[in-house]
């Protein structure tokens, strides 16, 4: 059997592992061995062969038995798939090669890049990473446009493509701050394609094609509801704990539930409590630190359901945990579990959306907002790098306040 081979990239060929036979057939599992960049390895086959049929496979020279031939036949279609791998992806390594050896990719059928394999690769440099909620984004992304089309390739995507993409997507009633991440992440993984020479740049599809910015206005509790709920009197455990950690949230500098839960008692100092974001402490080597004023509330929600031996974290959640994934999981479901229990206190306020710990955020902005505090000041406070993600969070003027603006017009 001829040998396969691509100087650019690596070779292949087969390999009867005679070290371990089958118990009940005593045949020898068949392999190919990857030489890539230098180094190789091996990779089993759903193949057995004896040894002397497996030489009798390798020939090229007249007639073989009909066994020896089937091996033949079997072996080179495996062989084909790896060459067609070495010869589309000029820059893999051997994860990359393992993963989409193993997949179902209809590499010799399309001629083209499968996108999942190269979404697959960053999700696999976020996991060992152990950044968890980067992975869960690219993980959301792949699916979501795997539904959207059943061939997922990278010569297929163009300004076109995006279009008819962000058209099925809000056509399902589907948010588009979420469109805009699913297509960030596909961004993200293309920029890549073209550094490692999967694709030249002239087929750039984002220049002919933005994907913008929301600019819907989340919702948010101003100040007359933010009191209603600081008066509303808990009827469970779960509607009292809910409402602490909201406002422990909303006084903490409306910090997301993750960082507060991330908090140590090593983050306090004094009367103030300091913290790199668990968004971007990996990302920017420059992570901006937010300080808080420890309010004496916010203390107090601590001492009620917090760790109160100075060690460790402040609430008892992340308590041994030892990855970033098993943190987002806990994370999740502790979420999960607090807005359950705030639905009914929103029912009970007539709320006209849903009460979420997630509005603690939109909230504090929007409350130091209408108290005239500088947007930079709110944007330091938030940990935003600029004052357009900050703009995001702070809902407009209610109603109540255009209508005393339309009234004063024609006071003269």
């Amino acid at each position: 059997m001829a040998r396969l081979h691509n100087a650019k990239v690596g070779s292949v060929y087969p390999f009867l592992d005679t070290r371990f036979p089958n118990q009940k057939t005593a045949l020898y599992p068949v392999k190919l061995t990857i030489n890539l960049k230098g180094s190789q390895f091996r990779i089993a086959l759903k193949l057995y062969s004896s040894k002397e049929v497996f030489q009798k496979s390798l020939s090229n020279h007249g007639s073989i038995p009909k066994e020896a031939k089937i091996l033949k036949t079997a072996v080179k279609e495996y062989m084909d798939r790896a060459e067609n791998i070495l010869n589309q992806f000029p820059n893999i390594d051997q994860k990359m090669f393992t993963n989409l050896f193993k997949s179902d990719a209809e590499l010799k059928v399309s001629g083209k890049t499968d996108m999942s394999v190269l979404f697959q690769k960053k999700i696999e440099e976020l996991k060992s990473e152990d950044r968890a909620g980067s992975m869960a984004f690219y993980e959301g992304a792949l699916r979501t446009f795997k539904t959207f089309t059943k061939h997922f390739y990278l010569e297929d995507i163009t300004a076109e493509w995006l279009n008819r993409f962000s058209a099925y997507w809000m056509n399902k009633g589907n948010s588009k701050a979420t469109c805009q991440i699913h297509l960030r992440s596909l961004r993200h993984i293309y920029n890549r394609a073209i550094k490692d020479g999967y694709i030249a740049a002239g087929h750039y599809p984002f220049k002919d094609y933005t994907i913008g910015t929301s600019s819907k206005s989340k919702e948010v509790l101003y100040p007359e509801q933010l009191k209603a709920l600081w008066e509303y009197k808990p009827r469970t455990y779960g509607e009292e704990r809910s409402k602490d950690y909201f406002f422990f949230l909303y006084l903490c500098n409306g910090v997301n539930i993750k960082d507060a839960l991330s908090f140590k008692w090593s983050n306090v100092k004094g009367d103030m409590l300091s913290f790199n974001r668990a968004k971007t402490i990996r990302t920017k080597m420059d992570a901006k630190e937010i300080v808080i004023y420890f309010h004496p509330e916010a203390r107090r929600i601590v001492q009620k359901w917090g760790n109160m031996d100075k060690k460790g974290y402040l609430f008892p959640c992340f308590n041994d945990t030892t990855s970033d994934m098993e943190r987002k999981s806990k994370k999740d479901i502790f979420a999960r579990n607090l807005n359950r229990d705030m639905r009914p206190i929103g029912k009970a306020l007539k709320l006209p959306f849903h009460l979420t710990l997630e509005l603690a955020r939109h909230s504090y902005a929007t409350k130091l907002k209408l108290d005239g505090t500088p947007t930079s000041f709110i944007s330091d406070a938030m940990g935003h790098s600029n004052s357009k993600t900050t703009e995001h969070y702070m809902k407009t003027l209610p109603d109540s306040s255009y209508k005393v603006i339309s009234d004063n017009l024609l006071r003269f």
